[in-house]
């Protein structure tokens, strides 16, 4: 793996190959769609593989920057998050069917019962585009060509304790039936 090199070419490469790997995996989603050919199997090992391939990325690149613990932290939480998602099996409407739409299923939940809804609509809307995995690789890759790939393990550190943060009150609010779900159509 390029990562483990650690050497700014290495890093480079590493994450331009993450980024294409990133972009073809959501190509294949996409196609099954397209095909009629989605599947529940599909879906779980998409899901896999994802999270392997998250597990990998920081713990290669925490190794190749010698902050081993850090790679290790960060795929604690990440573990600890996907755990939490699939924990909770409640499908929920969310908020506007805009918001709804643009939501991953396993995550509508969380969003729905961690009280994220309190901040707004637009603002939740914003906050899961600018975390959602192909962004966040691309702006790894930015990182990583400015010679700042050990901020691609600060930021990955700091979404996925805010993610397992949300996921546990999510998944605490919703074991006791507290309902904070808001349904609500954008105003016309």
């Amino acid at each position: 793996m390029f990562f483990v090199r650690g050497d700014y070419v290495s890093v480079v490469i590493g994450a331009a190959i993450f980024q294409a790997f990133s972009t073809l995996d959501g190509c294949d989603g996409e196609i099954a769609r397209a095909k009629n050919l989605e599947s529940k199997f599909g879906e779980r090992l998409d899901h896999f593989c994802d999270f392997l391939a998250s597990l990998l990325y920081v713990l290669a690149l925490g190794l190749g920057l010698h902050r081993s613990s850090e790679g290790i932290v960060c795929a604690v939480l990440i573990t600890a998050n996907e755990s939490l998602l699939r924990a909770s099996k409640s499908e929920v409407s969310v908020a506007s069917s805009t918001l709804h739409e643009s939501l991953y299923a396993r995550h509508r939940g969380m969003i729905g019962h961690s009280g994220l809804l309190n901040l707004g609509d637009r603002l939740v809307w914003w906050l899961f585009q600018l975390t959602k995995r192909d962004m966040a690789v691309f702006v790894f890759l930015i990182l990583a060509s400015l010679g700042m790939a050990e901020w691609i393990l600060h930021l990955w550190m700091i979404v996925a304790g805010a993610s397992v943060i949300l996921s546990a009150i999510a998944a605490i609010r919703s074991s006791i039936g507290h309902r904070d779900i808001v349904a609500r159509e954008p105003r016309s």
